[in-house]
């Protein structure tokens, strides 16, 4: 784990945060950050947790910082979140739409709406464009269907020639 060797090498003094920086290609704040998660949790450092879970919890975290007069990186520390950006993501999300904001979001794609159709008219209260549409359509998809079984039974014409 990289990170903890990091911060240990930060906190004997063995390097400055400008220092290891450039040699591991890290930003010297996200260094010191890491350097006050393993002072505060040791060894337990950056091990996964489950600490968005709902958004109770979040707002949990919220008000342990606010009543605490921490800042969002020493907060962030204290609960042992992976970066600082998580608390702040919570932060805007809570202030722009409040606890609703907190909830989680599914993650992926949204799904697709189902179109409505309309329940068809009775032929006789189909206006003259109406029926028209619909003998196209039903046409169209008429011309689909026996390419469809003509390509099938070519496809059975060729498996039989080659046997």
């Amino acid at each position: 784990m990289i990170d903890i060797t990091i911060a240990r090498q930060y906190l004997h003094g063995t390097a400055s945060s400008r220092q290891l920086s450039s040699e591991y290609s890290i930003s010297s704040r996200q260094i010191r950050y890491w350097t006050q998660v393993y002072s505060i949790h040791g060894i337990n450092s950056f091990l996964p947790s489950s600490h968005s879970s709902s958004a109770g919890k979040k707002l949990q975290a919220l008000n342990l910082m606010w009543t605490s007069g921490w800042s969002l990186s020493h907060t962030s520390a204290v609960l042992n979140l992976s970066s600082p950006g998580i608390l702040s993501s919570w932060l805007k999300k809570y202030n722009e739409a409040g606890l609703e904001g907190l909830e989680n979001r599914p993650i992926g794609r949204p799904l697709m709406k189902s179109q409505s159709k309309a329940t068809p008219k009775p032929d006789d209260e189909m206006t003259l464009e109406e029926l028209k549409e619909e003998l196209a359509y039903l046409r169209a998809e008429n011309a689909v269907l026996k390419k469809l079984e003509e390509l099938k039974q070519q496809k059975r014409r060729q498996t039989k020639k080659k046997r």
